[in-house]
């Protein structure tokens, strides 16, 4: 959990100079990942497309079976003309958590993904 406290607070200073939250420009971003990359293609199975959030399953490693979870979108514009979208599965009420940090170029193609919390 604390990783992903200190990674979430990595996105918070790289988005702050770019602000916009979901601006049209990071929507496309976004559209345009989801839908022309494979990795992209694989995440819409699950994750919104739009920033909120949804009921999904979760592969807890913990019980070793697939959970009851939420699946969550969030995007920020950066100060670097990238987009940060952040893809969360939570489970356990919460109290477990996999996010994804995915860095990408205005025109959707992908830079960098981290992924921070549970294992498995």
């Amino acid at each position: 959990m604390r990783r992903v406290a200190s990674a979430a607070a990595v996105v918070l200073v790289l988005a702050a100079p770019g602000c916009g939250g979901s601006s049209r420009a990071g929507q496309r971003s976004l559209d345009a990942f989801l839908t022309r990359t494979t990795q992209g293609r694989m995440w819409a199975k699950r994750f919104p497309h739009r920033p909120g959030s949804k009921p999904c399953k979760a592969l807890d490693p913990v019980a070793k079976q697939r959970v009851a979870a939420t699946c969550s979108t969030d995007l920020a514009l950066t100060a670097h003309d990238s987009v940060v979208v952040t893809f969360t599965q939570s489970w356990s009420n919460g109290s477990r958590a996999r996010t994804w940090f995915v860095f990408l170029r205005r025109d959707g193609t992908l830079e960098s993904v981290r992924r921070e919390g549970a294992t498995g």
